[in-house]
């Protein structure tokens, strides 16, 4: 906003002005970029990170810019980008992390102010890394080359000049998870659960579909599978078919990964999934280790439940009135009764009986023309 003065009641009130600052809202802060480094010059590169220490596992978000002020004299140009960013990321990637990088396929200037100075930054690399190991990320000076137009007195000149921007080195600080049974096999970031039945009542035998999904920030695509409880009694659980989708904000990577599974009861009555499913995860914004648990249930049990149980019982019992009786675990498998089966006993088929006799009459019937044949 300009300078301006106005006349209230005969006296002048004048203003300076202002400059107005949009910044993004709070629910995008998280995914903004790394902060803005200090002017260095009025043109300078810049490699920065969107934190200085962080947990193994944890997510940092590298960020490597070219920063132009507005009043710089000389137009710079771009010369064999693509081979020296080959060059440069080979040198700024770190050893022994787990790397999700954003595509920048547009070198589009975005407007900035450093320190009351305008400036065009123009990002040329981004990527989130993930320690694996509690070792410092070491990421050294990098060196990008560009050409301007050579400055000489006189007339204009169309010669040109080579002219390298140096960044500066970094380190991050990787410490290690607090001790717990499960270190270095739990996965790292803020997650909450989102869980799904396709139907909550099914008899026994019938599978119903249940959804485990992990929603937040943090390493999306290694997130391992829930933990299932060993050897359950009143359930078949199937292994999960998994699928996650990422999105990438700025110096984080966010998502969803699912977890889909098959759960089938072997007995009538309730079901707690959180008896059958945890899930043990590291947040880093507390520093404590915390569990995703279902909250929903199955609800077991109908008149299928009841066939197989009448089916299950002795041929000595009393009649329908046995049905009542609690079965066993084993007799709710869809493969009761199957030992008390005699394969030796089929079933006689009239059709296949009759087709059989035809065939062999047709036989008797040529076998007696072939003989009167040869006996002629």
């Amino acid at each position: 906003m300009a300078p301006f003065a106005i006349t209230v009641n005969g006296e002048t009130i004048k203003s300076e002005g202002a400059v107005l600052i949009v910044r993004p809202s709070a629910a995008a802060a998280a995914a903004s970029p790394a902060p803005l480094p200090p002017a260095d010059g009025a043109a300078f590169l810049s490699l920065r990170a969107s934190r200085s220490t962080i947990y193994t596992g944890e997510g940092v978000g590298l960020t490597l810019s070219f920063f132009v002020a507005d009043n710089y004299p000389y137009v710079l140009n771009f010369t064999a980008l693509d081979r020296q960013l080959q060059t440069i990321i080979k040198k700024i990637r770190p050893a022994n992390v787990w790397e999700e990088n954003r595509p920048i396929n547009d070198l589009r200037p975005i407007a900035v102010v450093i320190n009351g100075r305008k400036f065009r930054e123009i990002q040329l690399y981004q990527s989130v890394f993930y320690p694996l190991a509690a070792r410092t990320l070491t990421i050294p000076a990098v060196t990008l080359s560009l050409t301007r137009p050579r400055p000489v007195i006189g007339p204009p000149s169309p010669q040109t000049e080579t002219v390298a921007f140096a960044s500066k080195p970094l380190a991050v600080t990787v410490r290690g998870l607090p001790p717990h049974p499960l270190r270095g096999q739990v996965a790292v970031g803020s997650f909450h659960l989102n869980e799904q039945l396709d139907r909550q009542r099914v008899k026994v035998g019938e599978s119903v579909r249940y959804s485990f999904t992990i929603e937040g920030v943090g390493n999306i695509a290694t997130l391992p599978a829930p933990t299932e409880s060993p050897a359950p009694t009143n359930v078949d659980l199937f292994p999960p078919k998994e699928r996650h989708t990422i999105r990438h904000g700025g110096n984080q990577v966010s998502g969803q990964k699912t977890f889909t599974y098959f759960v089938v009861p072997r007995q009538n009555g309730r079901i707690q999934l959180a008896d059958h499913f945890q899930w043990i995860f590291f947040d880093p914004q507390s520093s404590r280790y915390d569990t995703l648990r279902p909250r929903l249930w199955v609800e077991a049990g109908g008149a299928k439940a009841a066939a197989i149980a009448d089916a299950s019982a002795p041929a000595s019992g009393t009649g329908v009135g046995d049905e009542a009786a609690p079965a066993s675990p084993s007799g709710m498998s869809l493969y009761t009764g199957i030992e008390s089966l005699d394969s030796t006993q089929q079933p006689v088929s009239i059709p296949v009986l009759i087709r059989a006799i035809a065939n062999v009459l047709i036989v008797l019937m040529l076998l007696g023309m072939i003989f009167v044949f040869f006996k002629k």
